[in-house]
């Protein structure tokens, strides 16, 4: 379908073919436009709000999600010219709890990732369910962010939600909705809802939270078509583009890796963004991982075994609020430290490799001549040697030594800046991935994929640059001694009764 927004947009006298990638994040739903051969065409970003009302709460308005999408369409398209959309594709946050009624409207505001006010029902479900692999083909903590403890608080103290509700979507899925009238997800996003080996109901634990098992959406793979845009859809985007194929999509974790080639080819990864998605991809792998997440290859092209982090771009925003800095001068700030304190990144708890919402941050070694500067270099390394932690994890479960090179997505690999934090913590070359955004990337090859490309052509043919930057022998040997300190560190703060 045609799209017009201006001056015709040709390559060699024909009409551009484009890809949408809509990716539904925490704090905005970003857009990409990308040509067949994976350039960007324009970007866009339009804001979602969280509430956060009481202790451990982050609700956002599901609206706000299409208001945001339609937003961030816009802005993509803006100058781009006439052009052919070809397909759209969804990424998002998860686990992320969005409840619909029967007609699709949202009965109540999501329950957000970051919300742990469930960590009584998170404990109660460990003790009555135990080992969760049966139970849903992974090794899913049960967490207070995880959407089971959330649906058992949900059913304790608004039994009126679980009466209204008839479907228990993620962001991404809700907004699929909205496009196409088709309630759907896919099984990793789906985790805990259901058995992501055989893309089946988890019966015993949706029961046990209180909930039908009819609750659990119809599931189908990421990079398959959930159906096309109708004209309300359409609508509600600002297009003129209805009967385009819009995918299923990933979880924003999957979507990412995707965008890093890490689901068709092996690779370590770190994926910034409010946390970090950090793992390591394979051919074969473990069916359980604990404390790490595994996807499966039920649910993806590799194995994957990968965990999240609580605090990463969120640590620096922190920072950036202690300090009265934006985000961006605080990691111009670090560049001018003479040392590096330490910082444990445990902000608000930690997930991965820790998964405990209790723990708080360590800040160790300050000196009288410590200032702003010396704060902000030691929150990057921390955020980093966080990630070097989920890192060293995944390769002692996978049985692998853990020194290739590691591939950085989201604004860490396009920020030269961030590379030589890295080198000096994560001690192994990089591969900086040229997409500030990698998600939304991903979310556009899901879109071709479900267009009727291969997925590994669909990945190849959309992939973003790739900067090679090596590691000098002083810099792997910093790390070494930093990521030991680090260690010391964050068992003393886990240790501690706050």
């Amino acid at each position: 379908m045609r799209v017009r927004f201006g001056r015709a947009a040709m390559r060699n006298g024909t009409e551009l073919a484009v890809w949408l990638g809509l990716d539904v994040g925490t704090s905005s739903v970003k857009a990409v436009l990308l040509d067949d051969g994976g350039t960007v065409l324009g970007r866009g970003s339009g804001a979602v709000r969280t509430v956060r009302d009481g202790p451990d709460r982050a609700e956002q308005a599901p609206e706000d999600y299409v208001g945001a999408a339609a937003a961030a369409t816009e802005q993509a398209f803006r100058g781009v010219g006439d052009v052919r959309l070809r397909g759209i594709g969804l990424s998002g946050q998860t686990p992320t709890l969005v409840v619909v009624d029967d007609g699709g409207e949202a009965v109540r505001p999501a329950i957000g990732w970051q919300d742990t006010r469930a960590k009584r029902q998170a404990v109660e479900l460990e003790r009555e369910l135990g080992d969760p692999l049966p139970l849903i083909g992974t090794s899913l903590p049960w967490s207070a962010s995880a959407c089971p403890a959330k649906m058992r608080w949900l059913a304790e103290h608004e039994p009126e939600t679980v009466r209204r509700g008839r479907t228990l979507l993620q962001p991404k899925d809700y907004l699929g909705l909205v496009l196409t009238g088709s309630a759907m997800s896919d099984p990793w996003s789906s985790k805990g809802l259901c058995h992501v080996l055989t893309a089946s109901p988890a019966s015993a634990v949706v029961e046990a939270t209180g909930w039908p098992v009819s609750a659990v959406p119809v599931l189908a793979q990421g990079w398959t078509a959930r159906g096309t845009l109708t004209e309300a859809g359409a609508k509600a985007l600002g297009l003129k583009a209805a009967g385009v194929p819009v995918s299923v999509g990933c979880s924003d974790a999957m979507s990412g890796m995707l965008a890093l080639g890490a689901l068709t080819e092996p690779a370590s990864f770190v994926l910034t963004g409010t946390s970090s998605m950090t793992g390591t991809s394979v051919r074969a792998g473990p069916d359980q991982a604990h404390p790490l997440y595994v996807i499966p290859p039920e649910c993806s092209p590799m194995t994957v075994v990968y965990g999240p982090t609580q605090s990463s771009g969120a640590s620096v925003e922190w920072a950036g609020r202690m300090l009265g800095r934006t985000p961006d001068e605080v990691v111009a700030l670090a560049g001018q430290a003479r040392r590096r304190p330490v910082f444990v990144p445990y902000l608000s708890g930690e997930r991965a490799p820790v998964w405990r919402g209790d723990v708080r941050a360590v800040l160790a070694g300050l000196g009288a001549d410590d200032g702003p500067a010396e704060l902000a270099a030691a929150v990057l390394a921390g955020v980093s040697l966080a990630d070097r932690h989920v890192l060293q994890t995944a390769a002692t479960l996978l049985g692998a030594a853990g020194s290739g090179p590691v591939r950085l997505g989201g604004h860490a690999g396009r920020d030269r800046r961030w590379w030589e934090v890295r080198g000096r913590t994560l001690g192994v070359d990089l591969e900086a991935v040229d997409d500030t955004d990698p998600p939304s990337r991903g979310a556009a090859m899901t879109a071709m994929a479900a267009s009727g490309t291969d997925l590994a052509a669909a990945v190849g043919r959309l992939a973003a640059p790739v900067h090679h930057v090596p590691v000098t022998a002083e810099a792997r040997r910093e790390a070494e001694r930093a990521y030991a300190v680090y260690l010391r560190w964050a068992g003393h703060t886990l240790d501690s009764d706050y």
